[in-house]
């Protein structure tokens, strides 16, 4: 057992668009026999170091990313007014050289990469809207997004259970409750509106009914 050799592990790790992915450059990732769910590409674009995750064979071919087509690979670029969402902001190295305060330094690193949201210098908290979100995700998040506020300044506001409640931020859908617990706690009001689809719809209502979720 004195002669096996300790194992060569160097990962890299990145955040975007809140999600975390194994980093690594074209060259290697073309390399790989194995390529896993959390992969992106490193790849050089309008000036920038971009992360594109890998979608395999997925047919939208719409949503930026790596996509398999049979012996070749193609890319998706995002256009201009996505870019920021992806270039990472800090890419984390994990390696079995590292000393014991490094790779405690790395794992607080990561803690922070998964949690749902970004903070700028001025402690602007930012939920990153993922192409996956549902309309009223986008809308929980746009919200909040418009406050340009410290989402942790409300804490005491959401109770013992505030951890958990950042942590619905990282689903792609919302449930009513979630949404009115939200709105309560950040001074929001939430209206939703119920009226005909079309003029054309059969026993219309010719009308439009108004419920302020966060009423009292």
């Amino acid at each position: 057992m004195e002669n096996i050799k300790p194992m060569n592990i160097n990962i890299n790790k990145a955040a975007i668009n809140g999600n975390i992915y194994d980093v690594y450059s074209y060259d290697d990732f073309t390399n790989q026999k194995n390529i896993f769910d959390k992969t992106a590409v490193l790849v050089d674009y309008k000036d920038q170091k971009i992360l594109l995750p890998y979608r395999g064979d997925k047919r939208d071919q719409v949503t930026p990313g790596i996509y398999n087509a049979g012996c070749v690979d193609f890319c998706i670029y995002p256009p201009d007014e996505q870019l920021n969402d992806y270039i990472p902001e800090k890419i984390i190295n994990i390696n079995n050289n590292d000393d014991i305060k490094e790779v405690y330094k790395n794992q607080k690193d990561i803690n922070k990469l998964m949690e749902p949201w970004i903070s700028n210098p001025d402690n602007v908290t930012k939920f990153p809207i993922h192409p996956d979100d549902q309309p009223e995700m986008v809308g929980l998040k746009s919200a909040w997004n418009a406050k340009e506020a410290n989402f942790d300044d409300y804490g005491s506001l959401f109770g013992d259970n505030f951890p958990n409640d950042k942590r619905q931020m990282k689903n792609h859908s919302a449930t009513l409750n979630i949404i009115k617990r939200f709105a309560k706690n950040c001074d929001m009001e939430v209206e939703i509106i119920f009226r005909d689809k079309n003029p054309d719809v059969l026993n219309p209502m010719n009308t439009e009914i108004h419920a302020i979720l966060t009423g009292e």
